[in-house]
C-alpha cells in the first residue's frame, strides 16, 4: 500500500470518529492511548510517533462495535505499513514470528499435490498441520471422500508479514502463492485457518473461498445426541464471515449440543490475545483479551475453530477444538485429541509431508520454489514463443 493510502485511512478516522467512546470502553490498548480520532489527528499533525501502532491486536472488535462503520484497526495498520516504509518497522521482538513464517513458505515444509483435473485444494495453514498431525491426517481423508480430485497445499498465507505492516514482501508472497495455483486452474480453496480464510477472502482474486465446516455442515454426516452445553468463541479472521459462523454452530447442532451465546459473540468476538502479535510488545494486553474472554465464559466449555484461539484460551478456561469434537463423532481415533507444542510441531509438519508424498501419487506435485520456478520457465518460454511470432 502507498503512503497516500495509509494516509487516507488515517484521514477518514481523522475526519469521521466522533470519540463516543464506544471502542475505547471495550480495548485496553484504546483506554492507554486514546480515542481512535485523537490518535489519527496527532498521527497527521506528526505529535504521535513510535511503535505504539504495533501494541494494537488488530482484531476489529472496535470496527465491530462501531456505529458508524469505522475500522480503527485499519488505521493502526495503516501505520504500520508507514512505519515499515520509513525503515522504522522492523523489531526484534517480532523475530520469532517472522521465522515462523519463512519456514512455512520454504522448501522444507512447503508441498502442493494437484491431481489430475484438481479444480479444489485444501489449505490447511501452519497451525493444524504441526499441532494436530493425526487430526489433520483424518480430515483430509473425511475431506477427500466429499470433494473428487481435492488437493493439499501446504504453505504459509504470509500473513504475519501483512499484520506486521510488511506489505511489499506480504503481496509479492502471496502473489506468488496464487499464481501457482492459478496456473493449474485451481478455482476454490478450503482453508481450516480463519486468518487464511481472510488473507484468501481480501488478496485472493479469482478463487471461491471457503471454511472446512462450511463443506461439513453441509455434508450432514455428523448428527449424533450429545446432552452438553458449549458457548463459541469466533475468532477475529471470520468477525464478519457469518456463513461461517452459522456453520459452526450448525454443526455443534449435529453433534447434539446446546450452544449457549457469550455477549461478545460473532462481529462483537473478544480477541483470543494472539492478534496482530501484540502480545510480542504488550503480554498485558494480550493477558487482558484471555481474562475477558474467560470470564464471559464461565464454567461453560469454550468450543473455538482456530488452533491459535484454543491454544492461547485453553490457558484460562476450558477450551476445545470444534475439529477435535467432530472427528472423534466420526470414530474413535487414536491421537486426534492430542496436540503438540514448539519445536514438536515442525518435525510433526515434516514428516506429515513426507508420509503424505509416500501416498499421494501423480498429479502435480512440489515445493513452493519449484512451482514457481517451473512458472517463470513457462513465461519465459511464451514470452519467447510471442516474440519469435511477432518477428515472423
Amino acid at each position: 500500500m502507498s503512503k497516500e493510502n495509509n494516509l487516507l485511512s488515517v484521514e477518514r478516522i481523522a475526519q469521521d470518529c466522533v470519540s463516543c467512546g464506544i471502542c475505547v470502553r471495550e480495548c485496553a490498548f484504546l483506554q492507554e492511548y486514546g480515542s481512535p480520532k485523537d490518535l489519527a489527528e496527532d498521527w497527521l499533525a506528526e505529535r504521535g510517533g513510535g511503535h505504539f501502532p504495533f501494541e494494537c491486536s488488530l482484531c476489529g472488535l472496535c470496527h465491530g462495535v462501531c456505529p458508524n462503520a469505522l475500522d480503527p484497526s485499519s488505521m493502526f495498520l495503516a501505520m504500520r505499513r508507514e512505519l515499515v516504509e520509513q525503515g522504522e518497522g522492523e523489531l526484534r521482538q517480532h523475530r520469532t514470528i517472522r521465522a515462523y513464517e519463512k519456514r512455512g513458505s520454504s522448501s522444507l515444509f512447503s508441498w502442493f499435490y494437484l491431481p489430475r483435473n484438481c479444480k479444489t485444494i485444501f489449505f490447511p495453514g501452519c497451525a493444524m498441520p504441526g499441532s494436530r498431525p493425526q487430526a489433520f491426517y483424518h480430515l483430509f481423508k473425511l475431506l477427500r471422500n466429499l470433494v473428487p480430485d481435492l488437493g493439499l497445499v501446504f504453505d504459509c498465507c504470509t500473513k504475519p508479514s501483512h499484520d506486521l505492516g510488511n506489505d511489499a514482501h506480504f503481496k509479492k508472497m502471496f502473489r506468488e502463492l496464487c499464481d501457482i495455483l492459478h496456473r493449474y486452474s485451481v478455482q476454490e480453496v478450503l482453508v481450516a485457518c480463519p486468518n487464511c480464510y481472510r488473507v484468501f477472502q481480501e488478496y485472493g482474486a479469482g478463487f471461491r473461498v471457503r471454511m472446512i465446516y462450511e463443506e461439513l455442515a453441509e455434508s450432514g454426516r455428523f448428527f449424533r445426541q450429545e446432552t452438553k452445553q458449549v458457548t463459541v468463541h469466533d475468532p477475529c479472521g471470520v468477525r464478519f464471515a457469518g456463513k461461517v459462523q452459522d456453520s459452526v454452530r450448525e454443526l455443534l447442532r449435529q453433534l447434539g449440543m446446546e450452544v449457549r451465546e457469550m455477549a461478545h459473540s460473532r462481529a462483537t468476538s473478544f480477541c483470543c490475545g494472539e492478534g496482530g502479535s501484540a502480545g510480542f510488545l504488550r503480554p498485558d494486553f494480550a493477558k487482558i483479551w484471555t481474562d475477558k474472554r474467560a470470564i464471559e465464559a464461565g464454567a461453560e466449555c469454550v468450543v473455538s475453530y482456530c488452533a491459535g484461539c484454543t491454544k492461547f484460551l485453553g490457558k484460562k478456561t476450558s477450551t476445545d477444538h470444534l475439529l477435535r469434537l467432530l472427528l472423534n463423532s466420526e470414530s474413535e481415533m487414536q491421537g486426534v485429541a492430542k496436540t503438540s507444542k514448539a519445536p514438536f510441531t515442525y518435525w510433526n509438519r515434516y514428516r506429515l509431508k513426507k508420509r503424505l508424498q509416500r501416498e499421494l501419487q501423480g498429479g502435480i506435485c512440489g515445493s513452493r520454489q519449484e512451482l514457481s520456478e517451473k512458472n517463470l520457465s513457462l513465461e519465459g518460454s511464451l514470452t519467447r514463443r510471442r516474440g519469435a511470432l511477432g518477428s515472423g
